[in-house]
């Protein structure tokens, strides 16, 4: 039997040219699309944050049923369908919104019976097609007939020396069955329309998947005059930047001037012609989310219900239990989804077709336009709540796929030239100048270009910077200072005390270090800023200089350096530590008698180390008694042994039998008389050994 080929009714729905969002009851695409005029509302105001995304706002004035148009590449549409928001503000109403879509490729291949991995050749389409009408024009003749199937054919090639397959398709037409091999088919043609269509369906799917196609957004107004509509999204954009010049003055009492530049791109398909634009400081979160991919969901696949025969069988007593479930399905009450009550403070009068958060938008609309109102000319400044942000006072315009770079600040600012030396410096410091934001604008991070008077001195960059706050900026290589640094350090032990045996030392770590600045410049005296490195868990020596800043991980010291002279800043930090040895380790009265010396351990320590060593020297000379003696034991046990060998192969009437034996026993008695001094040794030594640990453990002596 012919393999049955999946039905391909759903692929119809893929030639519909948008796919509807809210659907309007009685109302068709093409009808909508003849009844009223499609037009693209220009943009009129855009808000770019630094996280990566931007606020576009379009408007315009419609007139009757119409609809407005939104374009958008692939990438962008999600974007738009998260976050679109559509106002009709003269009494109109926000209809549909209708948006083009593809299907998915694999449901268009499993709809034509090809898997995801098929190859979509001419043998492969023949195959899966079994049954279907075709027309096939080979080299010879035409047929008209019915795919039968296909199978391959080997054919070997005499003079090539090779074996060549193909393809052979197998056509049931009126005339019977007929076989044309693959290499003769010139043309094939689908006779099934549908087929056709569902095959140029799934390879326009094809071909466009590997282009960032275009996608258009249609937005459907209904109502009557002119009104006023806005359109409000969020899409992707890039992150707008910053960079800023400073002019240095020639003379010190002149502030300095800061100049400030937005780096704006237009990467969208719109111009921006004369739009409001504000630059926010604020990182919104934003993720992405795939909602114009019609998505699908796998359904269980539950047997049709059906009868079964009637047959005779034995009723037993009682009544028959029947599978009601799919009965209890069909009657199921679904719940009904309720939308709760407006939130305090919204308005209960809203436009016809909108929602509450569509009203809170309005509301936050306005007040935008009064706020906008109240700028002066010029690039202004403000916080809306946590976030800080510019807002350019004259309409902006860029070009599509264009950039600009607007100005947002000219202030004047304090701060002071300075030289800064930094650990790292090799010989010689930074040119530098220490700034105060002394304006109301937040700085955010940018390059800075430094400008002496007229002439371009260097760059530096900076970070956040809030309102009276501090920044140093170096900006080139100061090479009329020569530096040279060096660093000491030294530790003495000030204290010696004992606390449970134990010598507790307390010491004193000194790290010093010099920095001795020499300068070159004859006409002018500088101001230097040398950093120092701050060494974790130390402080500063009580008796140097103080430090006018404390940044991580470096001290920064303030020195005046006369024209054509020298001086040299002193730093030291120190810290304090304690540490313990035992007293048989450290050395005992010699290590106290070192440190009394110098003052650290009183008289006290120094008698108690006395006496641990007296009661120390007792013990050990009662374990050298004892070895002393083991050594003797030993001896005469070792000649014991040797005179018990020579008694073996001697008789006992023999003489010097005899005299052996009374070796033996006065070896033995001296033996006995050993065992019992080293056992009352022993024992006075385990007594003393107990009675310094005791002495030990219980001395505190300071």
């Amino acid at each position: 039997m012919p393999r049955t080929r999946p039905t391909l009714a759903i692929l119809a729905l893929a030639g519909m040219p948008y796919n509807t969002i809210a659907a309007q009851p009685g109302t068709q695409p093409d009808a909508r699309a003849a009844a009223r005029q499609v037009q693209e509302l220009p943009v009129t105001a855009v808000t770019l944050y630094r996280s990566g995304v931007g606020s576009f706002e379009r408007s315009g004035t419609v007139t009757g049923t119409t609809a407005v148009s939104l374009n958008a590449t692939a990438d962008q549409i999600n974007d738009l369908l998260k976050s679109l928001v559509v106002l009709d503000l003269d009494g109109g109403r926000v209809g549909t919104v209708t948006y083009t879509a593809d299907e998915p490729i694999n449901r268009l291949r499993t709809a034509l019976g090809i898997g995801e991995r098929d190859e979509i050749t001419l043998g492969g389409i023949l195959e899966l097609f079994q049954g279907a009408a075709v027309t096939v024009e080979t080299t010879d003749t035409t047929y008209t007939g019915r795919i039968l199937g296909t199978d391959t054919v080997t054919r070997s090639d005499g003079a090539a020396h090779t074996t060549i397959t193909t393809k052979r398709l197998s056509i049931l037409t009126s005339a019977g069955l007929r076989t044309v091999t693959e290499h003769d088919i010139r043309s094939l043609t689908l006779d099934d329309p549908q087929l056709r269509a569902d095959m140029d369906a799934l390879l326009l799917a094809l071909a466009q998947q590997r282009t960032e196609r275009a996608r258009s957004l249609e937005i459907e107004l209904r109502g009557e005059g002119d009104r006023r509509v806005r359109a409000a999204y969020v899409q992707e954009t890039p992150v707008w930047k910053t960079s800023y010049r400073i002019i240095l003055p020639e003379s010190e009492s002149d502030p300095i001037g800061l100049q400030g530049w937005a780096i704006v791109e237009n990467t969208t398909d719109s111009d921006w012609n004369g739009i409001d634009l504000a630059l926010v400081a604020g990182r919104p979160v934003g993720f992405e989310m795939d909602l114009s991919q019609p998505l699908f969901v796998d359904r269980p696949e539950v047997p049709v219900p059906f009868d079964l025969a009637a047959s005779s069988r034995e009723i037993a007593a009682g009544r028959t239990m029947f599978d009601d479930t799919a009965s209890d399905l069909a009657s199921a009450e679904w719940p009904q989804i309720s939308l709760g009550s407006r939130g305090r403070g919204m308005t209960d009068e809203l436009p016809a077709g909108l929602n509450a958060p569509v009203a809170v938008l309005e509301a936050a609309v306005a007040r935008e336009d009064a706020l906008r109102q109240s700028m002066t000319a010029g690039a202004s400044a403000g916080e809306a709540g946590e976030v800080f942000f510019y807002r350019l006072a004259d309409p902006v315009t860029i070009g599509r796929q264009q950039s600009a770079m607007l100005p947002i600040m000219a202030e004047e600012i304090e701060g002071r030239r300075v030289s800064i030396s930094s650990p790292a410096d090799a010989g010689h410091p930074m040119l530098g100048v220490e700034i105060t934001n002394s304006t109301d604008l937040k700085l955010m991070p940018g390059p800075i270009s430094v400008y002496d008077s007229t002439a371009f001195a260097g760059d530096a960059q900076i970070g956040y910077v809030g309102p009276g706050d501090e920044r140093l900026l170096a900006f080139g290589v100061d090479l009329d200072i020569d530096i040279e640094r060096s660093s000491d350090q030294r530790s003495v032990l000030t204290n010696l005390i004992i606390r449970d045996g134990v010598f507790v030392r307390t010491s004193a770590e000194d790290s010093t270090q010099t920095v001795t600045l020499t300068s070159n410049d004859e006409d002018r005296a500088r101001t230097l800023i040398v950093e120092v490195p701050k060494i974790e868990g130390w402080d500063l020596a009580s008796d140097g200089p103080e430090p006018y800043e404390v940044a991580p991980g470096v001290y920064r010291f303030e020195v005046e350096l006369p024209p054509s002279d020298s001086n040299t800043l002193t730093v030291t930090q120190q810290r304090t530590i304690d540490s313990r040895v035992g007293l048989a380790r450290a050395g005992g009265l010699d290590y106290a008698l070192r440190h009394h010396r110098t003052g650290a351990a009183s008289d006290a320590v120094l008698e108690a180390a006395r006496e641990f060593a007296q009661r120390q020297a007792e013990v050990n000379r009662l374990a050298a008694q004892v070895n002393n003696l083991d050594a003797d034991i030993n001896t005469i046990v070792a000649d014991q042994n040797r005179i018990r060998g020579l008694l073996g192969p001697l008789s006992r009437q023999d003489q010097l039998y005899s005299r052996y034996i009374r070796q033996l026993d006065a070896s033995e008695t001296k033996l006995e008389g050993l065992r019992t001094q080293r056992a009352e040794v022993e024992a006075d030594r385990r007594k003393r050994q107990a009675e310094l640990e005791e002495f030990v453990r219980t001395l505190n002596v300071e």
